[in-house]
């Protein structure tokens, strides 16, 4: 588990969960024209063959219950009723590797399906997680080219955890559905061990960097040497500046007249 999701766990995973929505985005354009580069047009071709008009990035959107601002909400209006229930909401996804956190970029609140919860059965984050975790084998690792990649993570998570019967929506169980990635990365020939490689390597910087592996060396401040004040209104400039000023007031005059 990265770095970065137990700490939001530690911090938040005992929240109530308000509401699960599945989100998605478009793979931007040019790894896909890297990948149909590679395959000689395979890659589109294929794409095209199993009706893929475009290739999404599924993720979860997770609204959990705010415990923290609710007790200052219940500090500071006493036993005054409360419309509304504070809430945080959390962006769960995976790409090279498990991510957690808040939403940043407009479009990932554009595109998204609601998955209804269970009635009478509370759900938290840590338990959402742990159980579909226990369960999948390959819930932490990445390859493409396997069918483990982050649509098969969110249709997981989303049935490990009895959720995908809730869903009567048509639509949101054709945005679910994940695509068969292995077939499109088999297109790439002899490559196709390219992405896994370069999705590892993702993984790996990903896990040194952000896991405090490497320890950035903190830059010492530079010293400035401080240059020698100069005068630079000496006699010479001010008689010039003085002269350029009178010739200036006699033309002026001069184009009054």
């Amino acid at each position: 588990m990265p770095l970065r999701v137990r700490n939001l766990l530690e911090e938040v995973g005992d929240e109530l969960i308000l509401k699960i929505q599945l989100g998605r985005t478009p793979v931007q354009d040019f790894p896909l024209k890297i990948l149909d580069f590679l395959s000689h047009s395979k890659f589109t071709n294929k794409q095209l063959e199993l009706g893929y008009d475009e290739i999404y990035h599924n993720y979860l959107l997770i609204t959990i219950q705010n415990s923290r601002e609710s007790q200052v909400l219940q500090h500071i209006l006493g036993n005054a009723r409360q419309n509304k229930i504070p809430s945080t909401i959390l962006k769960l996804e995976k790409a090279q590797r498990i991510a957690l956190k808040y939403p940043s970029i407009p479009d990932e609140l554009i595109d998204i399906y609601d998955i209804p919860l269970t009635p009478n059965k509370p759900l938290t984050l840590n338990r959402l997680i742990s159980v579909a975790s226990n369960v999948d084998k390959n819930f932490f690792k990445y390859d493409a080219g396997e069918n483990n990649m982050c649509q098969t993570f969110v249709e997981n998570i989303i049935d490990i955890n009895g959720l995908m019967s809730n869903i009567v929506d048509e639509a949101t169980l054709n945005a679910l559905k994940p695509i068969d990635a292995k077939a499109l990365i088999s297109s790439l020939g002899s490559r196709s061990n390219i992405v896994k490689i370069a999705t590892d390597l993702g993984a790996k910087f990903d896990k040194l960097v952000f896991d405090r592996k490497i320890k950035w060396k903190k830059s010492q401040p530079k010293d400035f040497a401080l240059m020698r004040s100069t005068n630079a209104t000496d006699s010479e400039s001010t008689d010039a500046i003085y002269n350029t000023i009178l010739q200036l007031e006699k033309n002026t005059q001069l184009l009054l007249h």
